[in-house]
């Protein structure tokens, strides 16, 4: 049996199927299995697949005969696996020859890790970048190098990027497989590991080219919009004990604090009020919630939740809450 199974769906990527595949059974460490699930192709993927499976034993190919979406082509490709390790991969990406290799050293060297990632280098983003802002994420989550920050920052974005994930195969196991949620079937996989209290980190080295475009899933999906995000974040955080108990506080009476608090008033999670350091916004009532100055804010009341989008506000909140005894990541997130 392989030690590692690299999962790697594909859908209508014949442009950039083989220099990932190629990328895949390159690596520095070989006791691989490649399970290559076609989901549905309609283009010259299917052919390409199964000329690799041909050339070497070490690729799986599954064909599901129609298009029935990422999660679902993970999951049968993970049903597939042998490895005791198990790493994803996409079909536009590109892996580092060491990759693997470093990965597996990371998780035999620290066994209370679940899983980890690694940095990426962000290629070929077009001019433009609209909506999440694919740029600053990359530079965001690179920067997580500790399961106590990766866990504390989990409802700003998806704290692993995909393709550079492995897990334990057990742990994957454990937590019922890929689900196949309305959001992004990877965030919800990290917050659902992260919620059982699996420990993650990301690999400070690039070890992955995570290829950008206009038509990606993370720009042309629904299931990966702002709005859909916001929703998987509310799910999680309204689970987590001390919102439960106590409800929560929204430091950001803006529109991402705005969605945040429709969506949790949606999962039943009582909102004390906003906080605004804004003086025209003082006094107002959204929703029926009023906004109050920032230098009120009291710790062991509520979860205080830092929803900010403009640049710097985050830090700043996250300076004033610190410095008024809120712990993140226990009574204190940071939410975008």
């Amino acid at each position: 049996m392989p030690r590692v199974s690299i999962l790697l769906p594909v859908r209508n990527a014949e442009g950039t199927l083989e220099r990932a595949v190629n990328s895949c059974l390159a690596q520095s460490f070989t006791d691989i299995e490649l399970i290559i699930v076609d989901d549905g192709s309609t283009d010259g993927s299917t052919e390409i697949a199964g000329r690799f499976s041909r050339m070497d034993s070490r690729v799986v190919r599954i064909a599901l005969g129609e298009h029935r979406g990422v999660a679902v082509a993970a999951e049968v490709g993970r049903r597939a696996a042998s490895g005791e390790l198990i790493a994803r991969m996409d079909a536009d990406d590109v892996c580092r020859p060491r990759r693997i290799a470093r990965q597996v050293e990371v998780l035999d060297q620290q066994g209370h890790l679940a899983g980890c990632g690694t940095g990426v280098r962000l290629i070929g983003a077009p001019q433009s970048d609209p909506g999440r802002g694919f740029a600053e994420h990359v530079r965001w989550v690179n920067s997580l190098s500790s399961p106590e920050q990766l866990a504390a920052e989990r409802f700003i974005d998806s704290p692993l990027v995909n393709p550079s994930s492995m897990v334990r195969a057990d742990v994957l196991e454990s937590a019922g497989g890929f689900s196949d949620p309305e959001w992004a079937e990877d965030y919800d996989l990290w917050l659902r590991l992260l919620e059982e209290g699996h420990q993650f980190l990301n690999i400070q080295q690039a070890l992955l080219d995570w290829h950008d475009s206009g038509n990606r899933l993370t720009r042309a999906s629904l299931r990966y919009s702002a709005d859909m995000f916001s929703r998987a974040k509310a799910h999680y955080l309204a689970r987590v004990p001390e919102v439960a108990k106590s409800g929560v506080e929204i430091a950001g009476a803006g529109p991402v604090g705005k969605r945040l608090a429709r969506h949790l008033a949606e999962n039943s999670v009582p909102i004390g009020c906003f906080y605004e350091v804004s003086p025209r916004r003082l006094g107002e009532r959204i929703a029926g919630i009023e906004v109050r100055d920032h230098s009120t804010m009291r710790c062991g009341e509520s979860v205080l939740l830092a929803a900010v989008g403009l640049p710097g506000a985050r830090a700043r909140i996250r300076k004033l809450a610190l410095a008024a005894g809120y712990r993140e990541g226990l009574d204190f997130f940071c939410v975008a």
